[in-house]
Formats: structure tokens, C-alpha cells, sequence
């Protein structure tokens, strides 16, 4: 797998309202996650993820211009 875009439009509140592609969804809020690198370690490319969207949500919650 190289990127895969997870987009989700204003409102959506679920996975089911949440999109999986390989190419841009053109949703209202958009990640891309390329998984090219995340093979080190001993833990799984899905716990990667969640850690760094641990950080992501930690960094909106404090970015002012929001």
C-alpha cells in the first residue's frame, strides 16, 4: 500500500460517514496516510497511525488559528 485518504464531509460523526480511497474524496476534512515507512518496530502500521493521529487531534485542540 503507498497513500490511502480517509475524508469525511461536515456533519459526519461515524465511520460509515467516513471515505477510503486511494485518491483525493474531495471531503471537507481529509487525511492522507502514506505507510511507505511505517515498517520498523515492533508494532503494527495501524498502531502507528493512531498514535500519530493521537498527536494530529492533541495539536488541533491547541492550534489558536482554529
Amino acid at each position: 500500500m503507498a497513500v490511502r485518504y480517509y475524508g469525511v464531509d461536515v456533519g459526519g460523526q461515524n465511520a460509515a460517514d467516513v471515505t477510503i480511497g486511494t485518491a483525493t474524496g474531495s471531503k471537507d476534512v481529509e487525511l492522507a496516510v502514506d505507510d511507505t515507512n511505517l515498517t520498523a518496530g515492533s508494532i503494527t502500521k495501524r498502531q502507528f497511525v493512531q498514535i500519530a493521529l493521537e498527536a494530529i487531534a492533541q495539536a488541533v485542540e491547541e492550534d489558536a488559528g482554529m
